[in-house]
């Protein structure tokens, strides 16, 4: 199962930050993973654990990017890609545009990330880089299993819950820890 993950590196939430001129001052600021696209990462490994196969982690932004790479990387992601240049737009259209280039001649049975990023909580790129890619999508998702070439997702639907069956390739961005076993050293179940 080829899986990937698009994440993003966002301020930690944590630390105190100061906005100057409308924008994040990053000088002193620490960024991490955006936490519900490290839920996606630890996701991903577990369906690796289950179905075999590689987990590439891939994002879009500054050099200081690779830092979180490396994190992604060393919680058990395969491989690597940043795309990074200082011309780089940052909204959610450039984003989702460049990443469906990307994506135009890989090979991949799933795209799992965030739910939306804790900077700016717009949670519009992995729908618009589905639609680019033509693949199914659900959003919000809490539990996902996969059988042969389909997912069964649970999806917070505003305090309820919806049960779908989705062909694979897919995109599915989690809002939190999908799978009450999943453990990070980090987070509280």
């Amino acid at each position: 199962m080829n899986i990937f993950v698009i994440l993003k590196q966002t301020f930690d939430t944590e630390e105190k930050i100061s906005i100057v001129d409308g924008h994040i001052n990053e000088e002193g600021a620490k960024f991490i993973i955006n936490p519900y696209d490290e839920y996606a990462v630890e996701e991903a490994i577990r369906l690796k654990e289950q179905h075999g196969g590689t987990v590439i982690v891939l994002s879009v932004g500054a050099a200081r990017t690779a830092e979180a790479l490396r994190t992604a990387l060393a919680m058990g992601a395969d491989e690597a890609v940043l795309i990074s240049d200082d011309g780089l737009a940052t909204d959610e259209f450039s984003i989702s545009t460049l990443l469906a280039t990307y994506f135009r001649d890989k090979s991949f049975d799933l795209i799992l990330g965030g739910y939306f990023s804790v900077d700016n909580g717009a949670g519009q790129t992995a729908i618009r880089l589905a639609r680019l890619l033509d693949i199914p999508h659900a959003s919000a998702i809490t539990r996902l299993e996969i059988v042969q070439n389909k997912a069964t997702v649970v999806r917070d639907a505003e305090g309820d819950s919806e049960t779908l069956e989705i062909s694979l390739p897919a995109l599915l961005p989690h809002n939190r820890v999908l799978m009450n076993h999943v453990t990070h050293p980090y987070l509280e179940l």
